[in-house]
Formats: C-alpha cells, sequence, structure tokens
C-alpha cells in the first residue's frame, strides 16, 4: 500500500498540471510534451499506469515519452504499445486530440503510407484544428527528407497560411518550412551552400520574416503556450539573416531565455543565445540616431 502512494505521490504533480487546462488543448498538449521529454518519464508513466490504469493520461504520458526516445534513438525504445495506448486513451477522452497526435508522430516515426495518415490527420484537426505539434509533425511528414517533397511542402505551408487565424498555435510553420529550406541548401554542398546566404533576401522569404517581426514581438500577440519557442525562431533566423539590428526587440521579447531548437543546429543552445544576443545588443546600441 505504501508503493502504491508513494508512486501516487509521484504521478501528482503531472497529473494535475495535466488536468489544470482543462480543454485548452494547446496548453495541455505543451505540457504533455515537456513531461514526456523528463529523464525516466516512461518509468514514471509505468508506475503511474500501474497505480492508476485507467488514466487517459498515464497512457498518454507512457505514449509520448516512448515516442520522444524512439526519436532520440535511445536504447529500448520498443514502440510495440503505442498504437493500443493511444487507442485506449481517445476512447476515455474521445474530445482529446492528443492520442490522435501521439498516433501521427508514430506513423511518423514509422514513414507510413498517406492513407494511414491521412485519417489520423483528420481527427486531430477535428478536435483541434490549430494543433501546434500535429502542424509540426506533417510539416516533417511532407518534407523531401522524409515522405514528401518540396512541392509539398510548399502546397502544405501554403494552405495553413491561408486559413490559420492571427496569432495562432501555427503561426510559425511557414517560417519553420523557409528555415528547413535554408538548411538543406546549406548541406547541399557546392555553389548551392555559397550561395545559401541569399535564401533570406529572397522576396518571398524576406516577406515571411517581416511580417513575423511586425506582429509576433506585440504584447498578446503570441499567446499559445509555444510563443516562446516561435520567437525564439525568429531570432535565430534574424541572425543568419544578418539583421542584428532587428533580431534585438525579439531577444528582448524572449527575455534572453533560450529553446533548443534552432539554436542547438549550430551548438549549445545556451552558448549561442549568449553570443547573438551581445551581437545585437551591440548592433541596436550602434543604430544611427534620428
Amino acid at each position: 500500500m505504501a508503493e502504491c502512494n508513494d508512486r501516487g505521490a509521484l504521478a501528482y504533480p503531472i497529473e494535475q498540471a495535466l488536468r489544470d487546462p482543462g480543454e485548452d488543448w494547446d496548453r495541455r498538449m505543451h505540457r504533455l510534451l515537456v513531461f514526456s521529454t523528463l529523464p525516466d518519464a516512461h518509468v514514471l508513466a509505468g508506475q503511474w499506469r500501474a497505480w492508476n490504469p485507467a488514466s487517459a493520461d498515464a497512457m498518454l504520458l507512457h505514449a509520448f515519452a516512448d515516442i520522444s526516445r524512439a526519436r532520440a534513438g535511445g536504447a529500448g525504445s520498443d514502440l510495440g504499445a503505442t498504437v493500443s495506448l493511444c487507442r485506449d486513451a481517445a476512447e476515455l477522452a474521445p474530445a482529446d486530440p492528443a492520442p490522435w497526435v501521439g498516433l501521427l508522430s508514430y506513423y511518423r516515426l514509422l514513414r507510413a503510407p498517406w492513407a494511414q495518415v491521412h485519417p489520423i490527420w483528420t481527427a486531430v484537426k477535428t478536435r483541434d484544428p490549430w494543433n501546434r505539434e500535429a502542424h509540426w509533425q506533417m510539416l516533417h511528414y511532407v518534407s523531401p527528407e522524409e515522405c514528401g517533397s518540396n512541392v509539398l511542402t510548399v502546397q502544405f505551408t501554403d494552405s495553413v497560411a491561408v486559413s490559420e487565424p492571427l496569432g495562432s498555435p501555427v503561426a510559425a510553420i511557414s517560417l519553420a518550412a523557409s528555415l528547413n529550406r535554408y538548411r538543406r541548401a546549406l548541406s547541399a554542398g557546392g555553389i548551392t551552400a555559397l550561395t545559401a546566404r541569399r535564401h533570406w533576401d529572397q522576396p518571398h522569404e524576406r516577406a515571411l520574416v517581416d511580417n513575423a517581426l511586425a506582429t509576433w514581438t506585440q504584447p498578446g500577440f503570441l499567446r499559445h503556450a509555444a510563443a516562446l519557442a516561435d520567437l525564439n525562431l525568429l531570432a535565430y533566423v534574424l541572425t543568419k539573416a544578418a539583421r542584428l539590428q532587428d533580431a534585438w526587440p525579439v531577444f528582448e521579447a524572449t527575455s534572453a531565455v533560450a529553446t533548443s531548437w534552432p539554436w542547438e543546429l549550430d551548438g549549445d543552445p545556451l552558448k549561442e543565445v549568449r553570443e547573438w544576443h551581445s551581437r545585437a545588443f551591440r548592433a541596436r546600441s550602434q543604430r544611427p540616431q534620428r
């Protein structure tokens, strides 16, 4: 009995944190993703399920923790039970998009055909049309590195851009796709890599950055749980575009708090942010006085 109480005490803070947002699916999904990357999250989830086998949240934490380990190449990342966990959670919580996001992540890892992915994608959008994590998963799925192509990626981001509400949780999807194109050019080598720096000077790419710069730093414009990650993306892109004066207000909006991605693309995120924060401050200080 003491063991069960101990397990309950361990799981309770996470259980409460996942319950508190209610049907704020964006905030709830964000917390679930954060918890799933904690060290030994899968162990805690297994203990939680032993203590409360009928908990949909325990099932989801277990599924997402295993997906996170598999994506990181972790040892023992067996996804054999993931589908059952997500489908059982979907039955227990039919309005929650999280079980379907878990399935989408699972089928993306398998490089499953569109015929399998499409109904899962539809189920997510029926429950939460602007689910950030689901859109991120689809952005990767339709990329040329996975199951799609450059054309499919453009079609996907364009379809999102024409219908998303202002300041939605998927506000950064087009900018993330643009960064992926830039990184793809860098990795291509040869003349393509040498000219990659011009990427951000192209009219379409510059307009993406300008539109984000004009709106994202406005108080209250980005209200979703991962807004800090989107601002970090914008700051990173501005450093790559050699627009350090423009990057300064974005760094201010983040309070210089780093998210791992995209800074980890170049090294240690904290070190990278400190370096570029200092450079942006110096560039801002050198702005001509009017």
